[in-house]
């Protein structure tokens, strides 16, 4: 069987190699191109470092960290704010030149390890190349991005079957619903957008948790009218908070947690939260990854420049993979299944990398005929993770398939 597996995962490493050589191409391409243009613009302004504490899992996530089961924890000001830098840079006065910002300096990710924690650089999964995503944005109305949320129990990951209810089949007038449910794109989207920019406002928000404190029986419908529509809050057996709009024929669904209001794009199975008029996405698998959602897809908020840092306690109890050359391990923490990728030299020639959560299997290429290390991961969402020996992953979808085959 161990014999079948490395054949396959010779395959993998067949595709993964043709993938890299076409990367290393694209990145010079892009390189030339990007030493031509960065003559005509300015620097892109870097994000400054970002510290995520992994101590806590996901809400809902792989661990079942519903709010029902945080009951009698301390409550605490969310982790996060509401924005940050500008997603567009403003362009210099014409005929005058822009100086660009220095570079942030990197510092090592034991700079941000407290006492009895350990610390590593987030590997960033689908990064952009300095330039490209802030067009991206602008072309679709973005004008700032949220901050990350920096601990992972606000982050909301819940599975299908805790990711919608039952609807109510009366509206407050006890008249039978007959309503159809819109989704944040397209023609939809002025009009979802619209709603949440009002009851996002401070006073909204005020007034309906103050009502949420007489509202905490699961599974009863609480009807509300405001303003030119209804309202509808529920409370799930988890102990999530869903507030439902219906507004003429059309009604929309959030759940209202730790401070933000999320939607599930069911299409893709993810929640995202709601952020100055826009949709957004914090993986729950890759933490330091942000992405905006729009028609087209998810864009990346990431540069690859970026720093990010994950902390989590120091365990003992971690499952550790090593690689055949005895160069590389893989840090498991059982419970968060986080992994963390180490160089085995002394001293390393490189920072711990935080490579994913929710890590059920690593594998190892043989590098013994020549060809470079490689590493697979098996997520506990049926996704795989390629990387090679330095923590960089593979973004190609070859690569994604090719490692799926060879995990099998």
């Amino acid at each position: 069987m161990f014999t079948k597996r490395m054949s396959l995962l010779a395959l993998a490493l067949a595709f993964a190699g043709m993938a890299m050589a076409q990367d290393r191409q694209d990145k010079q391409d892009r390189q030339g191109e990007e030493g031509k243009a960065s003559q005509e613009r300015p620097a892109r302004e870097e994000r400054a470092p970002l510290v995520i504490n992994l101590n806590h899992g996901s809400s809902g996530g792989h661990n079942r960290n519903y709010p029902s089961q945080q009951a009698g924890q301390a409550k605490s000001k969310p982790s996060w704010g509401q924005v940050s830098r500008p997603a567009a840079k403003p362009q210099a006065a014409e005929g005058r030149e822009q100086a660009a910002p220095a570079a942030a300096q990197r510092q090592p990710v034991s700079a941000y390890a407290a006492k009895g924690q350990r610390a590593g650089n987030a590997a960033h999964h689908h990064p952009y190349t300095q330039g490209y995503v802030r067009k991206k944005l602008q072309n679709i109305g973005v004008a700032t991005e949220p901050k990350f949320i920096t601990d992972r129990s606000e982050i909301v990951h819940t599975d299908r079957k805790h990711s919608s209810i039952a609807l109510p089949n009366q509206g407050a007038d006890g008249r039978a619903l007959k309503a159809v449910v819109i989704k944040p794109r397209g023609d939809s989207a002025l009009l979802v957008r619209s709603q949440m920019a009002m009851v996002s406002a401070p006073s909204w928000r005020a007034s309906a948790e103050a009502r949420r404190a007489s509202e905490s029986q699961p599974g009863r419908y609480y009807w509300h009218q405001d303003q030119g529509f209804d309202y509808c809050h529920y409370r799930d057996d988890s102990g999530y908070d869903w507030y439902g709009w219906y507004m003429g024929d059309q009604y929309f669904w959030t759940r209202d947690f730790n401070g933000r209001w999320w939607w599930y794009d069911a299409d893709n199975d993810r929640w995202d939260f709601y952020n100055d008029g826009y949709w957004w996405w914090q993986d729950p698998n890759h933490v330091g990854d942000l992405y905006c959602y729009s028609d087209e897809g998810y864009i990346p908020a990431n540069s690859q420049e970026d720093q990010v840092v994950m902390t989590q306690p120091v365990e003992t109890d971690l499952q550790v993979s090593t690689s055949p050359d005895g160069t590389r391990t893989v840090k498991v923490l059982a419970g968060s299944d986080d992994a963390f990728l180490y160089d085995t030299a002394n001293p390393p020639s490189f920072d711990p990398i935080y490579l994913a959560s929710g890590v059920q299997r690593v594998e190892f290429s043989d590098p013994s005929n020549g060809r470079p290390l490689e590493i697979v991961l098996k997520l506990d969402d049926g996704s795989f993770d390629l990387f090679d020996g330095d923590g960089h992953p593979y973004n190609a979808q070859a690569d994604a398939a090719a490692a799926a085959a060879a995990m099998q």
